[in-house]
């Protein structure tokens, strides 16, 4: 970031020196990036690089040990609630309940981010369709390949228009 804290109004993801480090293991290290709005971005590297790490800093799920990190205009550790209201994710491992059905996780998911009763149905609806879905949309997710529970994972992270999305290990 620019000396004197300012954020670009351009940037989706801004990053200045972020540091994680699990006991003695800096798992990342020094990163700087600026991510702009509209652009895709994506970090390859070998297992154990930092990439899912990384992520989940700028997803809110793990405090940054240094550095900054402003995701949609707000900073990771002292605004987390705005950056889970403006980013969706699908991480590598899914949170889905086997029990569920897709249909179960998107009302739930729309409930969540306080969706309107409408909303929820409406995208609920769109979004199992959009990734391919529509005919399993009423079974349990624990009757799903790992490709199905991907898609499901996509459309859930979509569910609120987020204006930010993180895909980890989208393929």
């Amino acid at each position: 970031m620019p000396h004197g804290g300012y954020v670009s109004a351009m940037a989706a993801i801004q990053v200045e020196n972020l540091v994680r480090t699990f006991k003695e293991i800096r798992a990342v290290d020094g990163i700087d990036l600026q991510v702009a709005t509209g652009e895709i971005y994506g970090f390859l590297g070998p297992n154990g690089a930092g990439k899912s790490t990384t992520v989940h800093v700028l997803t809110t799920l793990l405090p940054p040990s240094g550095g900054r990190a402003v995701v949609g205009g707000f900073d990771v550790v002292e605004d987390g609630p705005k950056v889970r209201k403006t980013i969706g994710a699908a991480l590598q491992e899914a949170a889905l309940d086997p029990f569920l059905s897709a249909n179960d996780h998107m009302r739930l998911q729309g409930s969540l981010h306080g969706l309107s009763r409408t909303e929820r149905k409406r995208r609920g609806d769109e979004l199992p369709d959009r990734v391919g879905l529509s005919d399993a949309a009423d079974r349990k997710v624990k009757t799903y390949s790992g490709g199905m529970k991907r898609r499901l994972d996509l459309a859930l992270a979509l569910m609120h228009h987020p204006s930010i999305l993180f895909l980890d290990e989208p393929t």
